[in-house]
């Protein structure tokens, strides 16, 4: 199993702000609850929360979040009508 595929049974919702540079992503793990806080706009990118160790780099989009990890898997979080989608590649 991808560290991509691990991560996606551990996220439970996303939130992002409307200019697209801020988002929180909130995750159950094994070791509890918590939430991973990325932020990307001309002033910073960086990675802080829960497992922020895991992720290696990220993308912030319209409406979806690009989550690349250090195995080279990447997790892609969406909203479809309305509900959380989440898409790996290995």
């Amino acid at each position: 199993m991808s560290r991509a595929q691990v991560f996606a049974l551990w996220v439970r919702r996303m939130a992002l702000n409307r200019q697209g540079t801020e988002a929180q992503v909130f995750l159950q793990t094994p070791l509890g609850e918590g939430f991973l806080y990325l932020r990307s706009d001309g002033f910073a990118h960086f990675v802080q929360g829960l497992a922020g160790e895991e992720v290696v780099d990220f993308t912030l989009g319209r409406g979806q979040v690009i989550l690349r990890f250090q195995d080279g898997s990447t997790l892609t979080l969406s909203r479809r009508f309305g509900q959380l989608a989440k898409t790996w590649t290995p």
